[in-house]
């Protein structure tokens, strides 16, 4: 299950392939997918979190580069990301 969220969720919000509102969530096919990048705004490099905000379930990769204009917040900022961020199932790779 990760790999799909993995190459059909994340991969495609990273390469802007297809709006985030046309994504089906792999797990319950909705289309209610969000993600944000939480990075380094001059090296551009960070960690993404998506996730469904129908099912709860979703990914956090770790070490991606951050491509320009997609939704990010810069590990500089004081913002609580609970506040952004739902409480969801985190699929690992073991999944």
């Amino acid at each position: 299950m990760f790999n799909i969220w993995l190459i059909e969720v994340a991969a495609k919000i990273s390469s802007n392939q297809r709006k985030v509102t046309e994504i089906n969530c792999p797990n319950c096919q909705k289309k209610c997918i969000d993600y944000l990048y939480i990075g380094d705004e001059e090296s551009r490099v960070g960690y993404l979190q998506v996730w469904c905000n129908n099912c709860l379930n979703g990914i956090n990769i770790s070490r991606v580069k951050i491509p320009e204009g997609l939704k990010m917040i810069s590990f500089e900022e004081d913002i609580d990301l609970e506040n952004i961020i739902p409480k969801y199932h985190k699929i690992t790779p073991n999944e």
